[in-house]
């Protein structure tokens, strides 16, 4: 049950290891609507985005796990700021490190570089995303049986580091999954960010949920498809979310 679903715009591998020699990637293409935070006396813009991504996890041994992200991202913004990107979303290399397990459960430790694509920081579509950043998390898994059918939770907490104007963020996150057949997986995920204090105008401080459903249906051999949808809970000065996700799982 080591398999956890990305969320759109997130590549995180679990609190599971992978075993040594074996890994799995995943494609996905993913697209939301939604409108930005209102500012001053003007309403929010709209926005839209979709974002191409490939991710990928490697067990270099039991102990450690080695991971990646690329993706190419359409991001648009409607009047009074219109403005469009295309180009590389950011990409990310880390390492996840099983630091202990006990029965059912397992403990994790995680290190994350996030690399920018965009360059632009006058350009209001990229504004925010062309500084780097890292991030440290803590990661709990639990696998159980729910009468026949086998269940995880993946309980994660990290902290990011932001440079080029937007504040450091802590991130938890949570994923439920239930496999009531083989290669079906049902999984219900939330998502939160919740932003350091902020002096800067142009960054101020903010705060987000994100609830996500999947589907994850076997397809052959070692090849499963993933069916999302996904919805903004809670946004403070930021934007809101309503998106689908459809995604394809290789293991090896």
């Amino acid at each position: 049950m080591a398999l956890v679903a990305l969320a759109p715009a997130r590549a995180e591998a679990g609190a599971w290891t992978e075993p040594q020699g074996q890994g799995l990637v995943i494609e996905t293409l993913w697209g939301w609507q939604g409108d930005g935070a209102p500012w001053g006396d003007n309403p929010g813009v709209k926005q839209n985005r979709a974002d191409l991504q490939t991710y990928a996890e490697y067990g270099l041994n039991d102990q450690w796990t080695i991971f990646g992200q690329m993706a190419i991202e359409r991001y648009e913004l409607s009047r009074p700021e219109s403005s469009l990107y295309a180009g590389l979303d950011y990409s990310d290399l880390g390492l996840t490190a099983k630091l202990w397990s006990t029965g059912p459960w397992v403990f994790s430790g995680q290190a994350t570089l996030f690399l920018p694509g965009a360059w632009n920081p006058a350009s209001p579509a990229q504004a925010g995303n062309t500084g780097g950043a890292a991030e440290a998390r803590a990661l709990a898994g639990l696998n159980f049986n729910l009468g026949p059918a086998q269940g995880f939770l993946d309980l994660e907490l990290g902290y990011r580091v932001r440079t080029a104007g937007p504040p450091d963020e802590w991130h938890a996150d949570a994923t439920l999954g239930l496999k009531p057949a083989p290669g079906v997986i049902l999984m219900l995920q939330d998502f939160a960010v919740v932003s350091m204090p902020s002096t800067d105008r142009s960054f101020p401080a903010w705060r987000q949920n994100v609830v996500q459903g999947s589907l994850v249906l076997p397809v052959w051999d070692r090849w499963q498809l993933q069916i999302s949808y996904y919805q903004t809970t809670l946004a403070y000065k930021t934007n809101t979310e309503r998106g689908v996700a459809i995604a394809v799982w290789r293991t090896f």
